[in-house]
């Protein structure tokens, strides 16, 4: 059997720095799925991921005496609203330079420089900060890239304060992978550069191994769902100005593991709550 796709840092975060203009054109400042809280939710793919975003501040109850990670903070879309809703300080990092130079940009545009500041770091090597630095951290969407998320695990543990709070959000693999199914995730994988998907319990288990105890897993998985139909509606709409940055056979390409997630009704999505113990 072949070994899974396994993307590297460097391709990663070369895929970033060159995707701006893809996410500026279909889910604007934000590099994470839609979620739509019913059938009848109405809200375009900006509207449904500035909702995730919302939906993950609900469970990182923060203000602004609070500092806050922000672990692959791509555009820096939902650090800058965090901190407008919260009063929180924001710490975004991102390994790609592209991604940083404009989330400080926007940071600068919005006027809330002063309380979120991004820069480059590699989640999975040491972080640029010392021991319980923060109060709480979130990984929106950002573990999918990782090679090796349970280094990444153990670096937010580190830098959390004691009764921090992580806030995660991952794909997940809800029975194995066979078949057409393990093909079509295969090449979702690789379109997307995401890692290999880990199972609820093995994703638990890494952020045990790291100090902290899950105190909520939810499925998120029908409220994403629509996230796959959107962007092959958007893919359309924008194709011209599309293939003009990446080629209308990349754009096509695109649109069939779409479609592929559209006809298995995957990846499966989880959000993940944890807290680092009070000191003894």
């Amino acid at each position: 059997m072949t070994a899974p796709f396994v993307p590297t840092q460097e391709d990663v975060t070369a895929f970033y720095d060159q995707s701006i203009p893809l996410i500026s054109q279909t889910a604007g400042h934000n590099s994470h799925s839609g979620y739509w809280s019913s059938a009848q939710d109405a809200s375009d793919l900006r509207q449904a991921a500035d909702a995730l975003t919302d939906a993950l501040i609900e469970r990182l109850p923060v203000g602004p005496a609070d500092r806050v990670l922000d672990v692959g903070s791509g555009l820096g879309g939902p650090a800058l609203r965090l901190a407008a809703a919260t009063g929180a300080a924001v710490d975004g990092i991102d390994a790609s330079s592209a991604m940083i130079a404009e989330s400080r940009r926007r940071a600068d545009e919005a006027g809330l420089a002063d309380r979120v500041r991004f820069s480059q770091a590699d989640a999975m090597a040491e972080l640029p900060f010392a021991p319980g630095t923060f109060d709480a951290a979130w990984v929106v969407e950002s573990f999918v890239h990782m090679a090796d998320r349970q280094a990444a695990v153990q670096q937010i543990a580190r830098v959390l304060k004691p009764g921090g709070r992580l806030v995660l959000t991952d794909f997940y693999e809800r029975f194995p992978f066979t078949g057409d199914r393990l093909a079509m995730n295969e090449m979702f994988r690789r379109m997307t550069l995401n890692s290999p998907f880990p199972t609820i319990a093995g994703l638990a288990g890494m952020v045990r191994d790291a100090g902290l105890y899950p105190v909520e897993i939810a499925d998120l998985s029908e409220q994403v769902s629509r996230h796959y139909p959107e962007m092959v509606k958007l893919l359309r709409e924008k194709a011209s100005e599309l293939a003009g940055d990446y080629g209308a056979e990349a754009i096509a390409a695109l649109e069939a593991v779409c479609q592929n997630c559209i006809a298995t009704g995957e990846p499966n999505y989880l959000v993940m709550t944890a807290l680092r113990p009070e000191a003894a």
